[in-house]
């Protein structure tokens, strides 16, 4: 074999998810990255951006929709034979002990060859008093240490690790992180190569020696870091705090580019009644309430908030505020320059406002959205002026291929129900235009264009 081979090599790899003949979800988009020797990859990205599927796609556990996944030049056919995986909720069998779950996958072995590999994986992560417990005896991060030692025990050359640590306290997850920090950095130990998952700046600095960012929506490669700080690694190093903040740069650019991509014929609108599917742009409103992006009006002050402050602000994970950030920002609300988000006067004037006003003030902004556009044309192109949500998620599919209509659908309805654009009969399953007071009229606020 030659050395230069790498264990893992993926190819231009595609991946959807189809939830019925008419919904397909491209979370992969032409991903290509290879894994070779000594390796320590982490997959770094929001929720949603595929991290998840492509490590199960590495591993063989998921076969792409295209593209092509070799294992040592051999093109991957079913679950790759050198990888093995731990998983972010343990995955352990209840009625077997701690014994019981490790030896799993050596049970093809002779009883001699399975009883050497379990005692040295047993001292590996610290569990030797615990052969006979079950799974109900554990905390969680013995049941994760159960979880590790039945990876290491088949002694694969790529481990793979999906968010191992999230479901951990912080100081169980701290201490596994250290573990296996010593283990990669230990040249006695045989296992050097690595991937795992993680929204975890820190964690990502911490442990790879390469850092993969991904974009979502559809998921794709971004930006790959290579990370030469050497082990063992201290967070309160310049060196490490500068790598984080690094990091932090490029995820936020990532996700929240200073300029919104659209395409030059995202505005194009085609006046023919019988043509309403137009072309508009693929940046659509983020899946988020009403209620989310006006509480962040609300909690943000004047100066600048930095993105991941926020998130720990709020205790949530980095990519559900960056889509609550988004769309604020489609709505003229924010900004976000560098990586920080700035309340724009737009922003300040929507948070100060009556409950009234406020309603107005979204509204306006909502009907300058193309995807707004095309759900009013919609509606007025029909011959009573109603759409059944069967109706429109077919269009939306039609206009919008890579977005969750029944999920864009909600969140339009959301949105504009909200503002008072659409309302909507439950029992019937049908959108019109909501119809306002004469009094509402009168004030001078032209809530629906009129039709051309």
């Amino acid at each position: 074999m030659n050395p230069t081979t790498p264990i893992i090599d993926i190819s231009h790899v595609c991946h959807e998810y189809a939830s019925n003949a008419q919904e397909h979800d491209l979370v992969l988009s032409d991903v290509s990255l290879t894994i070779a020797e000594n390796d320590v990859v982490a997959l770094l990205g929001p929720s949603g951006c595929g991290k998840s599927t492509l490590i199960r796609v590495l591993s063989g556990l998921i076969q792409p929709t295209r593209g092509s996944v070799s294992y040592r030049g051999k093109l991957l056919d079913g679950v790759s034979p050198g990888v093995a995986m731990v998983f972010q909720n343990f995955a352990l069998f209840p009625w077997l002990t701690v014994r019981g779950n490790i030896l799993l996958p050596v049970e093809h072995l002779p009883p001699a060859e399975q009883q050497a590999r379990l005692e040295t994986v047993l001292a590996t992560v610290g569990l030797g008093a615990y052969e006979y417990s079950y799974p109900r005896e554990l905390s969680g991060g013995m049941k994760q240490r159960v979880g590790i030692a039945r990876a290491l025990i088949a002694q694969p050359e790529v481990l793979c690790m999906d968010e191992p640590f999230s479901a951990l306290d912080v100081l169980t997850a701290e201490t596994l992180r250290n573990e296996i920090s010593r283990l990669l950095a230990s040249t006695d130990h045989p296992l050097r190569t690595m991937v795992f998952v993680t929204h975890n700046i820190s964690e990502a600095v911490f442990l790879a020696t390469r850092i993969v960012v991904l974009a979502a929506q559809p998921g794709r490669i971004a930006q790959i870091v290579p990370n030469t700080l050497p082990y063992p690694r201290d967070p309160d190093s310049p060196a490490y705090r500068a790598a984080v903040e690094t990091l932090h740069g490029i995820l936020t650019h990532t996700n929240l580019p200073d300029h919104a991509c659209v395409p030059a014929d995202a505005g194009k609108v085609v006046t023919k009644v019988d043509d309403t599917r137009r072309r508009i742009g693929p940046v659509c409103l983020p899946y988020v309430t009403p209620g989310e992006v006006l509480g962040l009006l609300a909690l943000l002050g004047d100066e600048p908030c930095d993105v991941f402050d926020l998130a720990e602000r709020f205790g949530r994970e980095f990519g559900a505020v960056v889509r609550v950030i988004k769309a604020a920002e489609l709505l003229g609300f924010l900004s976000t320059p560098g990586q920080d988000a700035q309340i724009t006067d737009l922003g300040k004037q929507v948070a100060a406002a009556s409950t009234t006003e406020q309603k107005h003030l979204v509204r306006e902004q909502l009907l300058k959205l193309k995807i707004f556009e095309l759900l009013v044309r919609l509606i007025r192109v029909q011959e009573n002026h109603t759409i059944t949500e069967e109706e429109l998620l077919r269009e939306l599919q039609a206009a919008l291929p890579h977005e969750k209509p029944k999920q864009l659908f909600r969140t339009l309805l959301a949105w504009g129900r909200h503002a008072e654009i659409v309302s909507y009969d439950q029992r019937k399953h049908q959108l019109r235009l909501y119809e306002r007071k004469h009094a509402a009229r009168a004030v001078g606020h032209p809530l629906i264009p009129p039709t051309a």
